[in-house]
Formats: C-alpha cells, sequence, structure tokens
C-alpha cells in the first residue's frame, strides 16, 4: 500500500465548512477543524464533500477550502471533492486541487442527469481518471445522484492503477460487502454511513469516511484502533444517538453543532437549503456527545 492507502484505511472525516457571520468561508475556523480532528487521531482530511456542503460552494469557495485545509494539514493526506455532473468542470475542480496541494480526489456519479445503465456511470468516471492529474475515489451516494453504483463497474473501474477506493454512504451493509467481493485486494472500500462502521470493518471493509468524526474523532479512532475489541463495540453504540439527530436536522447542522459545543469552531451557520439546528435541539446534541465519549 502507498502512505495514502495506508491513511485511506483508517478514518478520513468528511470535513465541515465554516462560514461566518457574514456568510463567507472561515478559513481559520477551517484550520481549527482540521487541528481538532488531527489531534483526535484521524488518518485523511476530506473538504468539499458532503458534509461540507461542497454543492453550496462556488469553484473558487472549493479551491480556497482545499487550500486551506491542505496548509493547516500537520500530516494527515488531503482527498479533495470534486464532484460536479459535468466532466469539464469535474477535471476542472481536479486540476485546481492539484494545484492546492491535494493527494487525491473524490467523485461522485453524475447527478440530475442519471442513467441506468452502468455503462454510462462507467464512462464518466473513466473520462474523469483519465483526465484528473491526482488519484480518483468514488463516492456512492445514492440518496443524491438517484442509483448506486453497480458493484460490477466497481469492480471494472477498480483495474485501474488511478482508481484507489469507493466510499459507500447507501447504507446498505450487503452492497457494500458486495462491493469488497467484486474488488480486488488492495482495492480499499470505505464505508461512509457511520453506524455501519464497525460492523463493516469486522466484515472485511478498510475503513471510514465518517461525518461525526468532525466532532468526535477520538471516539472513531477507538473504533479503528481495535474493531474487535469491546471498546470499540461501545463506542460503535454509543455514537448511534448522535446519529439519530443528524438524521432529524441534516449532518453538516449537527456536525457544526457539535463542533460548536466543544469549543472548535464559534458559529454553526449553514447555507440555505440547509438549517441550523434549533437551539432547543442543543442539548441534545450534547448529550449525545457525552454519551459518545462516556464510551472510551
Amino acid at each position: 500500500m502507498t502512505d495514502l492507502q495506508t491513511a485511506l484505511a483508517g478514518e478520513t472525516p468528511p470535513l465541515v465548512t465554516p462560514f461566518d457571520d457574514d456568510g463567507a468561508v472561515d478559513h481559520d475556523a477551517l484550520a481549527s477543524v482540521v487541528e481538532h480532528v488531527e489531534s483526535g487521531g484521524v488518518d485523511g482530511l476530506f473538504p468539499c464533500g458532503t458534509t461540507g456542503e461542497f454543492a453550496s460552494l462556488t469553484a473558487a469557495e472549493q479551491t480556497a477550502t482545499v487550500e486551506t485545509v491542505v496548509d493547516a494539514s500537520d500530516e494527515a493526506p488531503v482527498v479533495a471533492g470534486i464532484s460536479a455532473p459535468a466532466i469539464d468542470d469535474a477535471v476542472a475542480r481536479a486540476e485546481a486541487a492539484a494545484d492546492a496541494g491535494a493527494d487525491a480526489v473524490v467523485a461522485t456519479p453524475p447527478y440530475f442527469h442519471t442513467s441506468g445503465d452502468p455503462a454510462g456511470v462507467e464512462a464518466f468516471f473513466a473520462a474523469v481518471a483519465d483526465r484528473s492529474p491526482l488519484p480518483l475515489l468514488l463516492y456512492n451516494i445514492p440518496v443524491y445522484v438517484g442509483s448506486s453504483i453497480d458493484p460490477t463497474t466497481a469492480a471494472s473501474l477498480a483495474s485501474r492503477e488511478d482508481v484507489l477506493a469507493v466510499k459507500d454512504s447507501s447504507g446498505d451493509l450487503d452492497y457494500t460487502l458486495d462491493l469488497v467481493r467484486e474488488t480486488p485486494e488492495e482495492f480499499l472500500v470505505l464505508q461512509g454511513y457511520d453506524t455501519l462502521l464497525l460492523p463493516g470493518l469486522r466484515t472485511g471493509l478498510d475503513g471510514g469516511v465518517n461525518a461525526l468524526a468532525n466532532v468526535v474523532p477520538e471516539v472513531f479512532d477507538a473504533i479503528l484502533d481495535d474493531p474487535h475489541g469491546e471498546t470499540a463495540r461501545q463506542a460503535s453504540d454509543a455514537i448511534a444517538p448522535l446519529f439519530d439527530v443528524c438524521g432529524e436536522h441534516g449532518f453538516a447542522s449537527v456536525a457544526k453543532a457539535g463542533l460548536v459545543q466543544r469549543g472548535v469552531i464559534e458559529s454553526d451557520a449553514v447555507r440555505p437549503p440547509l438549517t441550523a439546528v434549533p437551539d432547543d435541539e442543543y442539548d441534545a446534541v450534547g448529550a449525545a456527545i457525552e454519551n459518545a465519549f462516556d464510551a472510551i
């Protein structure tokens, strides 16, 4: 494995993108988030993912966000989100990420114009990989894209040296295990559904890309440290209440609320159409964070 692959076989949080009171990206706060998660034991950094509200950022803001994460990172490699439905836009974002110092890029299948033919998705990824200056991670998130990446498509793309891994946020462990069975051993299958990280690791997955690792990276570090141990089981059970709050209010909103409560950032602002966690729900977030820490 390369150093990048070794890092990805740990925990790589999809970082939140903090905003200031005027709605602009708060780069100082973003640097604080990077310091927080690195000190909590994460192995990689993923700016401009779903939790990072990439779809609400301009291309220039995405590039600046990646630059900040690269500059703020101590040792953790950076995998930058480049998702876009147009191939040229995804490639342009990959080129900008490379110029910013990222180590790899992450892309979903094209959204809105979806296709029932897996060949179309494979052609999209192959075209992006052919032109990207950085290696590519596939990102399966059917709730927003409309369909899952077919396991045979993932297996075909996995034969390429420039396609390293797939992040699966489907929440369907059977599907994720199909990816494990269909793809080569050196190809990484990463769990993006937080409460399925531990069962995934125990059944052959390689690592995690989990939103709540923004808030409680120490808990995810405990899970990755010894997945077959009792502490990992307790930690996995303990993140479930916080995950449930995310289901109600959204991962970016809850992650930012948790980071405010932990004193990492000052503002929980999100961009429309997302909304911040209501004030009367803050206690529930705080209690869920304490519950998670009690497990370790």
